[in-house]
């Protein structure tokens, strides 16, 4: 009987230490998805080493908070419909230097980096995005956008713009633990008035380039025919110059020599010289 006793005990003891392991096991053990960071904090205290995706081993008595590592994406626009996450909060209005209300459709990329998650955890918490980063991105639109005018916004400054806002929201951010990958300025809308206003002026000073083009097209064309004309004159009077009553009489002379043999032509001559005479010209050996 005592050795039976002994056994079933030692059964006993044998079932309660594997039902702790399990416990403890299923306490301890913990996975990291993929594009997480782990977060372990125990009794309110925060351990400061983020732990990668995968498997996780942690005190039965510690717990993992999972935040993602991953690219995220904010999208504010001037119409409610198009702006990612619930409420009006996310729609996009500010004012230019001018005092002129504009609607911007501004996305934002952006992910919590990745070694800086548990402070994050720690001083902001897991909801950082409504905390720090939608209110970063309102207010670096308005302080940049006030910087421009609405004519520049609508036609050369938009670059300019969404790189300001990209530089003062890692100004911003970085020190908070969130990552600014881009600012995407996909559209800017203006009061129709003041879009009909500004395109009217668009197309007046397009017109008044292009009467420019034409009226310098024209005077390069005019001082070209200068020039030529130039060219025609200089090169008449050399000629003029160089046609001698000796060189006019040897290209005739060359010329009725090239004739096809049977061609009658009439060939007035000098008695004195027997040479051909080119009315206009003196004969040969007079006054040369």
């Amino acid at each position: 009987m005592p050795a039976r006793r002994y056994g079933n005990t030692a059964i006993g003891v044998a079932v309660i230490a594997i039902a702790a392991a399990i416990i403890l096991a299923l306490f301890s053990v913990r996975f990291v998805a993929v594009g997480e960071v782990g977060v372990v904090h125990t009794f309110g205290v925060v351990d400061q080493s983020p732990r990668p995706s995968g498997l996780l081993l942690k005190a039965p008595w510690a717990s993992l908070a999972n935040l993602s590592v991953r690219t995220q994406q904010i999208t504010m626009s001037s119409r409610a419909e198009d702006v990612t996450g619930a409420g009006p909060d996310q729609t996009i209005r500010t004012l230019t230097s001018e005092g002129l209300t504009v609607g911007l459709d501004i996305t934002t990329l952006y992910k919590l980096s990745f070694s800086k998650a548990p402070a994050v955890f720690e001083t902001i918490g897991p909801d950082y995005i409504d905390v720090v980063v939608r209110p970063a991105i309102r207010n670096a639109i308005r302080d940049v956008v006030a910087q421009f005018t609405a004519e520049s916004l609508y036609t050369t400054a938009r670059t300019e713009v969404a790189q300001l806002i990209h530089e003062d929201l890692i100004r911003r951010l970085d020190p908070r633990g969130v990552i600014i990958e881009d600012v995407l300025l996909r559209d800017v809308a203006l009061p129709a008035v003041i879009t009909q206003a500004i395109e009217s002026k668009l197309a007046a000073e397009q017109s008044i380039q292009e009467r420019r083009f034409r009226v310098d097209e024209a005077q390069q064309e005019a001082q070209r025919k200068i020039k030529e004309a130039e060219g025609i004159k200089e090169a008449n009077l050399l000629v003029n110059e160089s046609l001698t009553a000796a060189v006019l009489q040897n290209r005739y002379i060359e010329a009725l020599n090239n004739l096809n043999t049977g061609s009658v032509v009439y060939v007035p001559t000098n008695p004195d010289t027997g040479l051909p005479v080119i009315l206009g010209t003196p004969p040969l050996g007079v006054g040369d």
